[in-house]
């Protein structure tokens, strides 16, 4: 683990109060140390026994973490004697005691010659192991998906993404899109046979499909020539791959309607042209707004159904809508450069219920109010760097009938800590996100703040110090784990801005990192060569209350899952990247998948997945 001398200095400041591993006989998987435990321990001067031995120890041996000599864990084998614990199976000591885990596994396909008869990627739903399992995997049969994507008879430049529908077992994984881009050229020569792209595709499944133009040119019959997705919408379509004769192309025309060119009218509101005026409106009157980006979304879905308009100097724009859009809301935007103005989604049923025809949207015009603040930490300090994000979306307050607003803005701290930003008035949610940094453990701070023409600055925003997690990893030999990997990944939460992080154990096992509050899966992540499983435990909540969190992990013998992976011919598939994953979930929620193991064919399309026998938190 190959460290410059600033980075063994963080290690040692890391590793300074972690514990060490304790012994590990026949014991859980997890052994999980909480805050009363520590309490418990005999202190010495203010300082608990154990940590200042631990602290001794580092400071010897702090330096020599990269070293070529440093230790590394191997769960090898040469019989069962070797073993304290399980039994010795290939070379490696295993699980034998019983556990059950069920797993289900993901092959992504690699970039070699069997690439036009496999799929980009695979779902094996999970199935229960115990011991040492065999699985042959054989990937389903796949067919050649060719097509055109046209207007009136012309190529449309865009982009096709294919999402295959994920039912039964294996609905809770995450499906990998396939995007393919049409070719500059048609392929083949003009006729029957003419194809603008082309991609492989599971035989017999369904997938949705997003034909998305791109920004290249597209000339229509009649019209000028311009982008591609200012011209035309999104289509969003269902195909079924038929279980046709693999060797023969299966064939996927797009086609966009021809009347998208013309004129929506009083009755006609989908699958036509909109043209509509876009006013900003105060007490001094009515202004044309210029720059603006306009395009249509479904109420339900969020999805975009027309192509991306611009306002001219009128204030005029056209979209076309597409003719299979549902109830939607017209987005107005603001553009790169442009002074302040709120995104608004006007409901078109409202907004031109007064005047049908000329299809004019007004907007309150707000003034702008440049926003200042300061962001200091725990001890009063500057935090430079930090990014400060501010949301509002209720910019009209329900005062606007028809129209919803919102506005975001965002500025970076300077070297004394300070900001200013451009906003619009109205009440909003703060972010502060400071730098990453292993010196001073800035957490994220969310909060909230009033702007307006008499409120252009806001007190301090102190950032909290991020939460210790802290401790140890361990094998069932009581050696100590050093090398392993412990990723703190962050669960998404649209509450709370939580950062994954990650550390490496030292040569007492031991490992250190600084997070923020937030819900974490905790992953202990070894190399598949040590002969050891990845162990994970989901779910750690890391609080202000709680506060420092204490973990001690150790690494049981595996149950080994193996087999070989081949195509529906028979054909052995090597350099796939193969996942294992359990499904996990708390109560009242669905499943998810939580990926415990990753490995890699070899050439003879052999693979060899590592399973712990149990999550870290049973």
């Amino acid at each position: 683990m190959p460290q410059d001398r600033a980075g063994c200095g963080r290690q040692v400041r890391q590793q300074r109060r972690a514990a060490p591993p304790r012994r590990a006989g026949r014991h859980r998987s997890s052994d999980l140390v909480g805050r009363s435990d520590r309490r418990r321990q005999p202190h010495c001067c203010g300082v608990p026994m154990r940590s200042r031995w631990v602290l001794a120890l580092v400071a010897v041996v702090g330096c020599n973490f990269g070293s070529p000599e440093a230790q590394t864990i191997d769960n090898s084998c040469a019989n069962d004697a070797s073993c304290p614990v399980g039994v010795c199976d290939g070379n490696i000591c295993i699980d034998d005691s019983g556990a059950s885990v069920d797993v289900a596994i993901e092959v992504l396909s690699s970039s070699s010659d069997l690439q036009r008869v496999t799929p980009a990627s695979w779902a094996f739903a999970a199935a229960s192991i115990s011991g040492p399992s065999t699985r042959d995997l054989v990937l389903p049969a796949t067919r050649e998906v060719v097509g055109s994507v046209r207007w009136d008879g012309f190529r449309v430049p865009a982009t096709l993404r294919f999402v295959r529908r994920m039912v039964g077992a294996v609905a809770p994984l995450v499906p990998v899109a396939i995007e393919v881009d049409t070719l500059r050229e048609s392929a083949v020569a003009d006729g029957e046979d003419a194809y603008d792209f082309s991609t492989v595709l599971v035989a017999g499944e369904t997938y949705d499909v997003s034909v998305l133009p791109s920004n290249d040119m597209v000339t229509a019959p009649m019209q000028t020539t311009a982008p591609a997705i200012r011209s035309l919408p999104p289509i969003y379509m269902e195909l079924a791959v038929d279980d046709g004769d693999p060797s023969e192309p299966f064939r996927f025309d797009v086609a966009f309607p021809a009347g998208l060119a013309d004129g929506c009218t009083e009755n006609v509101d989908i699958g036509c042209t909109l043209e509509a005026e876009v006013l900003s409106v105060n007490a001094e009157g009515e202004l044309p707004e210029a720059g603006l980006q306009v395009r249509a979304i479904e109420k339900t879905t969020a999805r975009v159904v027309s192509s991306i308009g611009e306002t001219d100097e009128n204030g005029r724009f056209a979209i076309r809508i597409s003719d299979a859009a549902a109830d939607y809301l017209i987005r107005v935007t603001s553009s790169v450069g442009r002074d302040p103005f709120p995104a608004v989604s006007v409901d078109p049923d409202v907004a031109f219920a007064a005047d049908p025809i000329k299809k004019r949207i007004y907007i309150p015009r707000l003034t702008p109010v440049q926003f200042t603040g300061r962001v200091r930490d725990m001890d009063d300090s500057p935090v430079p760097g930090a990014t400060v994000r501010f949301l509002s979306t209720g910019i009209f307050g329900g005062n606007e009938l028809g129209l919803e607003g919102s506005f975001s803005g965002s500025a970076t701290t300077d070297a004394e800590g300070s900001f200013g930003v451009e906003l619009l008035p109205g009440f909003y949610s703060v972010t502060v996100t400071p730098p990453e940094d292993v010196e001073n453990t800035w957490g994220v701070l969310t909060a909230e703040s009033l702007v307006g023409e008499e409120i252009t600055a806001t007190e301090a925003l102190i950032v909290p110090s991020q939460i210790g997690l802290r401790g140890w990893v361990a094998t069932f030999r009581d050696e100590a784990a050093v090398g392993v990997t412990i990723l703190a990944r962050a669960r998404l939460s649209e509450d709370l801005g939580a950062r994954s992080q990650e550390a490496v154990s030292n040569g007492l096992g031991a490992f250190a990192m600084s997070v923020d509050v937030g819900l974490y899966d905790t992953h202990v992540k070894t190399s598949s060569e040590t002969g050891f499983a990845w162990l994970v435990e989901p779910e750690l909540v890391m609080s202000t209350e709680a506060g420092d969190s204490v973990r001690g992990y150790r690494l049981d013998p595996p149950i080994p899952v193996r087999g070989v992976i081949r195509t529906g011919a028979g054909e052995v598939v090597p350099h796939a990247l193969i996942r294992a994953y359990v499904l996990t979930s708390t109560t009242g929620a669905a499943s998810r998948p939580i990926q415990v193991a990753e490995t890699l064919s070899g050439e003879d399309g052999s693979y060899r997945l590592l399973i712990a026998p149990r999550l870290g938190d049973e």
